[in-house]
């Protein structure tokens, strides 16, 4: 199983694409699964990302980031920002 590390290289290299990033591959099952939610504040575009493979169900939550700019956002008060994200393994 990879660690923290790597998942968040991921996501780094996610964050450096203009609009819908290729995410490569799970870290952790090798599968071409991957999926990414920023859920933001609208004015700063700050908030938190949740990095996920939909195979394994494996991945991580990270505060403190910014979206890229035409990246799809969910914004932090909506409750049903988290709408659609399965309950998947933590790498803490």
């Amino acid at each position: 199983m990879a660690d923290r590390s790597n998942w968040l290289r991921v996501l780094a290299q996610a964050s450096g694409q203009q609009g819908r990033p290729h995410l490569g591959e799970c870290p952790d099952c090798r599968l071409p699964r991957l999926q990414v939610r920023f859920i933001v504040n609208p004015d700063t575009r700050v908030g938190y990302a949740l990095l996920w493979c939909a195979a394994c169900l494996r991945g991580v939550l990270v505060s403190r980031v910014r979206a890229p700019e035409g990246m799809p956002v969910r914004l932090l008060d909506d409750p049903l920002s988290t709408e659609g994200v399965p309950d998947f393994l933590r790498h803490e």
